[in-house]
């Protein structure tokens, strides 16, 4: 946990409050016991502390061009991005069950996560604390989106690099996992699998099995 810390810039007084954000309610078979009630106030804090900035800095957007930048900042695509960089995944307390599943590679979950750190922080130090932490970690997304450059939409971009380069099949193959909640993707190129992904929709495990690939041939950035 001290990796965290240190890569938040921020100490706990109480490692509770870390642990509890970090634990799944898989691992506890309870909600109270797990991130859950943390992630639901990290979330306000989040779309507060964007809000402020985004209406404090760039006063010249309207509300709408505010509002989509903000939805772009903040959906878990953009948070599972941080989350990696801060190696969340390797801290995740999970039940052994969804360990074997990998879903500690899951983005919803590591977004999840996130939210219920800085719901953490948020209960111990108060929003101006959460509010520098969280600018400081996205402002380097909150300044691509305000430029038009935070992009997602990874299958149609395969789908165009496959087509420049002969039109090869594509093809995804999803199945559910862990009783439904959860749903893997598998990509498979010209019949060869090349990557898989994981969401909690079949659109969002595709999106993450594309994501993968991409960024295994060098035309994504994370």
């Amino acid at each position: 946990m001290e990796e965290i810390e240190r890569a938040l810039g921020y100490t706990f007084k109480d490692k509770n409050l870390l642990r509890l954000a970090l634990t799944h309610k898989s691992a506890t078979h309870s909600n109270k016991n797990c991130y859950e009630r943390f992630e639901f106030l990290g979330d306000a804090a989040l779309e507060l502390a964007v809000s402020k900035y985004l209406f404090v800095h760039f006063p010249e957007l309207s509300e709408g061009e505010l509002t989509n930048i903000r939805a772009a900042v903040v959906c878990s695509q953009t948070l599972s991005k941080v989350a990696e960089k801060l190696n969340l995944k390797n801290h995740i307390i999970f039940g052994k069950r969804e360990k074997m599943e990998k879903f500690h590679e899951n983005k919803s979950i590591l977004a999840d996560v996130l939210e219920a750190i800085f719901g953490a922080i948020f209960i111990e130090s108060g929003f101006d604390i959460v509010e520098k932490i969280i600018v400081n970690l996205l402002k380097p997304y909150i300044q691509k989106a305000v430029a038009g450059k935070l992009f997602y939409d990874y299958k149609t971009k395969l789908q165009e690099i496959v087509q420049r380069e002969g039109n090869k099949k594509i093809v995804y193959k999803d199945c559910e996992i862990i009783e439904k909640k959860y749903f893997k993707s598998e990509l498979f190129i010209e019949g060869k699998k090349v990557s898989e992904g994981y969401g909690t929709s079949k659109k969002e495990a595709q999106q993450d099995a594309a994501y993968k690939f991409l960024l295994e041939m060098g035309e994504q950035e994370e």
